[in-house]
């Protein structure tokens, strides 16, 4: 299996994305009631293929909000083997800790992962249209640096395989929200024709990063569509396809040191690295695995 590596790939923190579909293979990544049981397999061989468990792995119950939520440990396992235990309505998740998988689902709507360098922190956003628009990217980093003393001068952040401009066409109904957004907007999208508009999502969810003072040699933003690449991506617009791709990230060993926290100081030892994962489907200067 070819995983596609976040650029920023190095001894802290790597990110993938998977394709979505294997040795000519479904590899659906998401319980829709089609075939379920295929969908737990596909998360057995990521997980092998990850070295960890699927006890180790968390997965929300996304629905376009902008609510987040820091887990640990002891979630471990949450929405992996159903959905019935999945946190609902939470589209981001944090940690600190090694060795959780967090996972985000996507289908044209934008997987976002973030790593803290200095606080060794890690999250994964859903932003679609709706998170988009709401700005999730922005208060969840917002949350990271206020709350969590994320220095955002240390924060890497992926912006992945999602709809291009080119193909995120828009009425009144969406641009109206994209113009009441708190910053200029008028750049990220243009005119069509009478009825509608070309929204660059990609872009509105970067400068969310970029107003939040995340360095702009900090942020990669993926260049594949996921409306021209259905071999590669589950697409909704185009299909309307019950099937979604993941993006994934987790620390994996903890790093000597010593991290300062809000409010108080935490020591770490024995190490940790991030493993940034984004499940979707591309072969890139990526690696085998």
């Amino acid at each position: 299996m070819k995983l596609i590596p976040w650029k920023f790939n190095n001894d802290m923190v790597e990110g993938y994305t998977v394709p979505a579909h294997i040795d000519g293979r479904l590899f659906n990544m998401s319980y829709n009631g089609l075939d379920d049981k295929q969908v737990l397999e596909n998360r057995k061989e990521l997980a092998q293929m990850l070295h960890t468990e699927l006890d180790h792995m968390v997965a929300p119950l996304q629905r376009h909000t902008t609510h987040y939520l820091s887990v640990n440990k002891n979630d471990g396992g949450k929405g992996i083997y159903s959905q019935k235990d999945a946190y609902l309505g939470f589209d981001a998740l944090y940690t600190r800790d090694t060795d959780l998988t967090l996972f985000t689902f996507h289908a044209d709507c934008c997987p976002v992962l973030l790593y803290c360098e200095n606080q060794h922190l890690v999250a994964a956003i859903h932003s679609g249209w709706k998170g988009t628009v709401t700005e999730i990217v922005g208060k969840v980093t917002r949350h990271l640096i206020e709350d969590e003393g994320c220095d955002p001068s240390h924060i890497y952040a992926y912006v992945g395989p999602s709809i291009e401009a080119r193909n995120f066409e828009a009425m009144d109904d969406i641009i109206d929200r994209v113009k009441s957004m708190s910053f200029d907007t008028s750049s990220f999208y243009t005119k069509k024709d009478e009825t509608h508009y070309l929204l660059n999502s990609k872009g509105l969810i970067k400068q969310q990063l970029l107003n939040c003072g995340v360095l702009e040699e900090h942020i990669e933003v993926s260049p594949y569509c996921t409306m021209e690449n259905d071999d590669l991506f589950f697409s909704y617009r185009k299909t309307h396809t019950k099937n979604r791709n993941i993006s994934i990230i987790r620390l994996i060993k903890q790093l000597q040191s010593n991290f300062c926290f809000p409010a108080f100081s935490y020591s770490i030892s024995p190490a940790s690295t991030a493993i940034v994962c984004g499940i979707s489907s591309i072969s890139f200067s990526g690696i085998t695995v």
